[in-house]
């Protein structure tokens, strides 16, 4: 392809991947991003207001599997030389 992606910004990134099938959503990425930097940097002070917070990131979770498990798939099938 010959793209330079290092330059690129991350959000045209992730439209490209989409664009090749690597991801199935450029703007579902950027919300289980947005989720991450929540979680990761936003301190809930009520006990339902962590629960709530815990819960997306469940979920989330389940979708990034989803994805890495994708894209495994497709590494195997076009790497086969490349063991997992």
């Amino acid at each position: 392809m010959g793209e330079e992606v290092a330059v690129m910004p991350a959000l045209d990134r992730f439209d490209r991947l989409e664009q090749l099938t690597w991801l199935p959503s450029a703007e579902e990425w950027t919300e289980l991003r947005r989720v991450r930097n929540e979680f990761t940097h936003e301190y809930p002070e009520t006990t339902k207001e962590r629960f709530e917070r815990l819960q997306l990131a469940l979920v989330a979770a389940e979708k990034l599997l989803g994805i890495w498990e994708s894209m495994s798939l497709k590494i195997q099938r076009r790497f086969p030389e490349i063991k997992a």
